[in-house]
């Protein structure tokens, strides 16, 4: 991994976030937003979280039932502040800083359901992630029956149990809708947003920044085969060589049968044969 990876101190805010228990992912989205951006924002956004949090007091009472306690939160969010999904810009990079989303208060799924568990939450909903393949959402649980379905990148929408199943079908997944109704995990979230934005910079041909966002996978042992994959192509194409070769050959040793792994080989063979560093 490069030097810089652990040099940075939003990086080190970034892992002190995510290696509390449990992990605080507001704090770590703010930290890789200021590495990213190399702004630090975080006092601000808290100020203003802060703010929203103490509006939504004031309209709950405790009498209110959960439901109603999520209309008071979706008329306040989405109605009243103008929270919307991106769609026009939806691949910008932008829309996975929180303090952008914040700001512009728009963003993509699942930054978007960030901001809206976190405020759930703080209103005494029980409230976790949906993490559909290719879309993310809230559920909010109920004592008894389904889970609600909000859709924070559609102003909150409600999807039925159908509308999920239908959606996972059109998805070609197999897996029967609850079985996507397991909570997923802080780090989940996290290494799901980072790879989003490695996403957008490889669009962007910002490859150094793409390596930044893979390296803190990796710093948070989370890295799958195709990061390990994906970051050996990056380095090379960085001139980190003799490195790039050490991930792509971690990769193979990883996912031996994987579709992929003649390419990758052969990728491998021709950095140690053709570049400078290696000779």
């Amino acid at each position: 991994m490069r030097s810089r990876a652990i040099a940075h101190p939003a990086r080190n805010a970034f892992l002190r976030a995510m290696h509390t228990n449990p992990p605080n992912l507001i704090d770590a989205c703010l930290s890789l937003a200021w590495e990213e951006q190399g702004v630090d924002r975080r006092d601000h956004v808290h100020a203003v979280l802060d703010t929203m949090c103490h509006e939504l007091t004031a309209r709950t009472s405790t009498t209110l039932t959960s439901d109603e306690r999520i209309i008071t939160l979706n008329n306040y969010m989405f109605d009243e502040l103008g929270f919307t999904g991106n769609e026009e810009e939806y691949y910008a990079v932008t829309n996975s800083y929180l303090d952008h989303v914040i700001t512009q208060r728009t963003g993509l799924p699942i930054l978007l359901s960030v901001l809206y568990i976190h405020l759930a939450q703080h209103m005494g909903i029980s409230c976790h992630g949906v993490a559909f393949p290719g879309h993310f959402m809230v559920q909010c649980r109920q004592p008894h029956g389904d889970p609600i379905i909000i859709d924070p990148f559609r102003a909150g929408k409600r999807w039925s149990m159908s509308e999920c199943s239908n959606y996972l079908q059109r998805q070609r997944v197999a897996n029967d809708v609850h079985e996507w109704l397991a909570i997923p995990t802080a780090h989940h979230i996290m290494v799901r947003i980072l790879r989003n934005i490695k996403g957008s910079h490889v669009m962007r041909g910002n490859f150094d920044q793409a390596a930044a966002a893979l390296e803190r996978i990796l710093q948070m042992n989370h890295a799958e085969s195709g990061d390990l994959r994906d970051y050996g192509l990056i380095l090379g194409r960085l001139g980190y060589y003799a490195q790039a070769v050490a991930y792509l050959e971690r990769y193979v040793a990883m996912a031996p049968n994987a579709p992929d792994i003649e390419s990758v080989r052969h990728h491998a063979q021709t950095i140690l044969r053709t570049a400078p560093k290696l000779n």
